[in-house]
């Protein structure tokens, strides 16, 4: 499978390195289109600074991380270019409409998708909308990329902007979380880099405990928070500084973002 890349930023990047790492899929090469050929090299990846050179590529998939406002024109200069029908196109960008990708590359199967940065160690969330998509064969070659850089939900179109959000600004909200949690720790006396592992493996064990179990979120609270213990302090703590309403308020800014 030949997997073409359009923008190296954060994303972009972050995509490529999960594709590459750990040889996944044996029969996977990944190119980009930039003009940061230096970045793409850094990568292990061939690039084309030209469109039609890249084109020429005979890409299976295409994963545009350009900026949403660039992204109908930028499919708009590839189908120009020769890009061949049969590659299956996916959008990274939230605003952007499967219909208006769909104008300008009538031929090709559009899937929209959302990623997040942990994709880069294969450990990603990605909102997937079917709306617009193609065959099953053609579906089954996304859902398998997809999957291998992590956990794919599937939402219609119209909820990809809310998981778009809670999932990819989320991580960035919980850095924050794991960075302040840190700062006390070492305040405490707890030098830093075991005060970062510590917390890496709470933050991480806590979100395995949540997919694996069938009880709520608060239930699992629940067992932690013991009558008249320390942790149910600590939660009233922060509900008195207004943690929730703060985490509420963030997504909902994200979200109008």
């Amino acid at each position: 499978m030949k997997v073409g890349v359009v923008g190296l930023g954060h994303m972009g990047t972050a995509l490529v390195q999960g594709m590459l790492r750990q040889d996944l899929l044996a029969d996977l090469t990944v190119v980009a289109k930039t003009s940061n050929a230096k970045k793409a090299q850094a990568l292990g990846i061939d690039s084309f600074a030209e469109q039609k050179d890249f084109v020429a590529a005979e890409l299976d998939l295409l994963m545009l991380t350009v900026p949403a406002k660039a992204t109908v024109a930028v499919l708009a200069d590839l189908v120009a270019a020769g890009l061949p029908a049969k590659t299956v196109v996916l959008s990274a960008a939230a605003a952007v409409s499967a219909t208006s990708l769909k104008a300008v590359a009538p031929q090709n199967a559009i899937y929209p998708f959302i990623p997040n940065i942990p994709v880069a160690v294969n450990a990603g969330t990605i909102a997937l909308a079917l709306s617009e998509a193609g065959e099953e064969e053609e579906t089954t070659l996304v859902k398998g990329l997809l999957e291998s850089l992590g956990d794919v939900l599937i939402v219609k179109e119209e909820q990809l902007s809310i998981a778009g959000v809670v999932g990819g600004c989320s991580p960035a909200f919980i850095d924050v979380l794991m960075d302040a949690m840190e700062d006390v720790a070492v305040s405490k006396g707890l030098d830093r880099e075991k005060a970062a592992g510590l917390i890496a493996s709470v933050v991480r064990g806590t979100a395995v405990l949540a997919q694996e179990s069938d009880r709520s979120t608060a239930d699992l609270k629940g067992q932690i928070t013991s009558p008249g213990g320390t942790t149910i302090q600590g939660v009233l703590a922060l509900d008195e500084h207004g943690f929730r309403h703060a985490v509420h308020a963030a997504i909902l800014a994200a979200d109008k973002g």
